[in-house]
This record gives structure tokens, sequence and C-alpha cells, in this order.
């Protein structure tokens, strides 16, 4: 009969061994000791508008687009240099449309009276694992809207922008060889120092976005 409650020839009550691994089995499947996921994902990122969380939104997209023109000169098939043009930065958030919180009511975008004296806002989305910067931009403004009610679903929005300057987890910065020329500060006058860097020397986003 002792052998009855048996199986395979182990015994039935565990010994103090098995416990301690069966201990530190259920620790580690609940404290996981991986590393953090290497890529980016919607989950992990936080989107504030004006320095304010913003719970509506579901997505944001945008684009920057460093555009340059072609210099061509005679009896030359290919450009004999590509010059910088402009840089622009538009995109747009979506959104559930929540009734008495709108892009009106907490100033996002303009309204009637005040499209002639709207102030920019300023748009931020960081990864709340490491807490790295993904997007800034310090001025910005809501140039269209688009919502979207229908039967038996959430009624939704897209608000489209366009913004001057923008940040990211590389603080900008002259390329290799740069001569140190002396460059236009924001008063459009020739000065020794940036535009974009403090008089410390240190590189100040508050500038350029």
């Amino acid at each position: 009969m002792a052998n009855d409650n048996k199986i395979d020839n182990t015994t039935v009550v565990p010994s103090g061994g098995d416990i301690l691994k069966n201990v530190a089995e259920n620790f580690t499947s609940i404290f996981s000791v991986k590393p953090m996921a290497k890529y980016l994902s919607g989950a992990r990122c936080v989107l504030r508008i004006n320095g304010k969380i913003v719970g509506f939104a579901f997505g944001i997209s945008w684009k920057i687009t460093t555009s340059v023109t072609e210099i061509r000169t005679l009896d030359d098939y290919h450009p004999h240099e590509l010059a910088p043009k402009h840089i622009s930065v538009e995109g747009s958030i979506n959104g559930f449309r929540m009734p008495g919180f709108g892009p009106g009511s907490e100033l996002i975008q303009t309204d009637m009276l005040s499209f002639l004296h709207q102030r920019y806002i300023e748009i931020e989305v960081r990864d709340s694992q490491t807490d790295n910067l993904i997007f800034l931009t310090k001025r910005a403004l809501v140039v269209g809207r688009s919502e979207n009610v229908k039967s038996g679903q959430l009624a939704d929005m897209s608000l489209q922008f366009k913004a001057i300057g923008w940040s990211d987890e590389r603080a900008p910065n002259y390329p290799d060889g740069y001569d140190g020329a002396q460059d236009t500060d924001v008063f459009g006058t020739q000065s020794g120092t940036d535009a974009i860097v403090n008089p410390l020397g240190n590189f100040d986003p508050s500038n350029i976005v």
C-alpha cells in the first residue's frame, strides 16, 4: 500500500528542495527579468498638449520635410548641387470625440473670435518606459479638424496641425566640419552667438521648437 500513491517512483509529498524550486519559479514568473522591449509601441507612448496628458487621443502622426532645390548647370544631366530650401513640420492627432471636451474648449484649436490671436500650442510625445523624447514642438497650430459621427459607432475626430521646428532624441547639432560662420539671430541681424544656442554655449530647444 505504501507504493499506491507513487507515480513513476516519485513521492507525493514534495521535498524541501522541490518546494524551494516551485517558489523560485513562481517568483520569476511574476517579476520578469527579461529586458524591456526594444521597439517603440503605441501603448508605451504618452501624448501631451500644453503639458497635459491627452486622454481622448488614440493616435498621432507627423511628417518632417527637409526640402531641397536642384542647382543645375549647362551641359550636365545631373544636378550640380542640392541646396537646402525649407523645413516643414505637419501632422495629425486622432482621438475620440468627448462631449464637453472638444479642441475649442481646451484652447487647442482657435474659434471664430480668437482666430487672429491664437497662441501656439506645445505637442510632446514621450516613451513612458524610458522617458525618452520622441517628438516635441513648442510652436504648433491646429489648422484643420474633421469629425465622424455614425450610428452604432464611437464618434471620433482628427486634428491636423502645422509646426515651426521640432526636437527628438538627438539635439540638433552642426555637421562635422562646420566652419563656425556667424548665423542670423532671431532679430535677423548677424551675431556671434547662434540663435539656437544659449549664452552658455549649450543647445536651447526653446529657441527653435
